[in-house]
């Protein structure tokens, strides 16, 4: 469930001839602060990360123990599948900044981690966004239109829909084999030769380039954003009317029910209905809770794009590629953050999910995934 960061697609080429040549005022952060900075960044980062990693692996074995008689299950666990390439790229996004500097003379820079960091770190991010999307639009399609749902969302169905994410999300890994190269090339910053990625520059490269620009920075940010966000104020919406609509039955079968009632009576239609319902409601509050969590994610690193845009010179190559470079290297953490909180929101607000995580680290047996229905 992640926001994602403008770090992709990046020129290092540019960013190492931009920050060797500029001044201190002309980067808008001076060496000074922003070294310092970045390395206590770049700690947080890997710290995040490996709880992140650590939080989605038990998310996988919860619901590999719970099983996938339910639908959702399947794309609960697809979405902490791809929350761990979040948090795992994240790490090798760290390693891309910080190994070319603490080897001496390394004969490569940044740009061969291209392959392994950035870009398939982005990539993650937007499956992970639309899988959020996903469950979103599901849970709301079962408040809206609850029998066709059931029988048209199988889990068999729901895993063939995350194939489908995982293809969409990661077609740009390929595009980048096409749009860059590794060569050997000198860099006057470097004032040596080493290996880089280089930006292919013929026609199907730049347009592939352009293709991806949009497609990751422009369209499925603001498709998942909007699916998310309309599903959330709707499902939000229809859990206060059922609140509302149970608090009237509850009045009215209050002031109805007989004073002589004994307690071997059968229950009235209302309390048997319920259950089912109490159960709707929290698995509601669960994605509403989840939806919240990657709208508010996705808000700083929202910003951070368009200031790409609209701030002259914040962007790589250019005069505040320092703080260009800090402020994305901070939205890893937030990235991280949101790919670790599922874990403690289907702790909190799943009782199954309660039960089958203490039966995995006290050993106390399997639960039987047939049996189990959110």
């Amino acid at each position: 469930m992640s926001a994602g960061v403008s770090l992709n697609r990046i020129n290092f080429t540019t960013i190492e001839t931009s920050r060797s040549t500029l001044s201190p005022r002309q980067l808008g952060l001076s060496n000074e602060l922003f070294l310092p900075l970045l390395n206590v960044t770049l700690v947080l980062d890997v710290v995040v990360a490996l709880f992140a990693i650590l939080a989605n692996i038990v998310t996988i074995s919860v619901y590999r123990k719970l099983g996938y008689a339910d639908s959702s299950n399947v794309s609960l666990t697809a979405l902490a599948v791809s929350d761990l390439a979040v948090s795992l790229t994240t790490i090798t996004c760290v390693l891309a900044i910080v190994l070319p500097d603490v080897i001496p003379n390394a004969p490569f820079t940044h740009g061969i981690f291209v392959f392994i960091s950035s870009n398939p770190h982005v990539n993650s991010t937007r499956v992970s966004a639309l899988i959020t999307a996903f469950i979103s639009l599901e849970r709301y399609l079962c408040v809206l239109v609850p029998l066709r749902v059931k029988s048209l969302i199988t889990p068999k169905r729901t895993f063939k829909a995350m194939v489908v994410i995982f293809a969409i999300g990661h077609i740009g890994w390929f595009f980048d084999f096409a749009v860059y190269s590794i060569r050997w090339e000198f860099i006057p910053g470097l004032n040596r030769t080493v290996l880089n990625t280089v930006p292919a520059k013929h026609v199907t490269a730049v347009a592939l380039r352009g293709f991806s620009q949009t497609y990751y920075s422009f369209f499925l940010p603001v498709l998942t954003f909007s699916i998310v966000l309309i599903c959330t104020f709707l499902l939000s919406a229809s859990l206060h009317r059922n609140k509302e609509w149970r608090d009237a039955n509850k009045r009215t079968s209050s002031n109805n029910a007989p004073a002589n009632r004994g307690a071997d009576d059968p229950p009235s239609p209302t309390t048997e209905s319920a259950t089912p319902k109490s159960k709707e409601a929290k698995a509601i509050k669960m994605v509403i809770t989840i939806s919240t969590v990657f709208i508010i994610a996705t808000i700083p690193a929202s910003i951070h794009m368009v200031a790409v845009v609209f701030v002259p010179g914040f962007d790589f190559g250019g005069r505040y590629v320092n703080l260009w470079i800090l402020t994305g290297m901070t939205f890893l953490i937030i990235d991280c953050i949101n790919c670790s909180a599922n874990v403690m929101i289907y702790y909190n607000m799943s009782s199954k999910f309660r039960t089958a995580t203490r039966e995995l680290f006290l050993g106390k047996g399997g639960i039987s995934g047939n049996r189990l229905r959110k």
